[in-house]
């Protein structure tokens, strides 16, 4: 993470002394650390799913899924 704020920021800080302006570097701070934190939740996921929460139990809106009958009953 330290590494995309340097990176950015050094690139926001090249373009500043290259325009003679002070708005480049903050933003490339602020896109480094962006950048960066969206890599790490990108590679080792998001929080761990709720216990008692099974993938198999809900279907894709979110409803529970109606339980499967012999053909013909109801």
């Amino acid at each position: 993470m330290i590494s995309g704020l340097a990176v950015w920021g050094g690139a926001g800080w090249l373009i500043d002394r290259w325009l003679d302006t002070r708005v480049f570097l903050p933003v490339g701070i602020l896109l480094g650390i962006t950048v960066a934190i969206y890599l790490v939740v990108k590679r080792y996921g998001g929080p761990p799913p709720t216990p008692g929460a099974t993938e198999n139990s809900r279907t894709p809106g979110g409803r529970r899924s109606r339980p499967r009958t012999q053909k013909g009953q109801r």
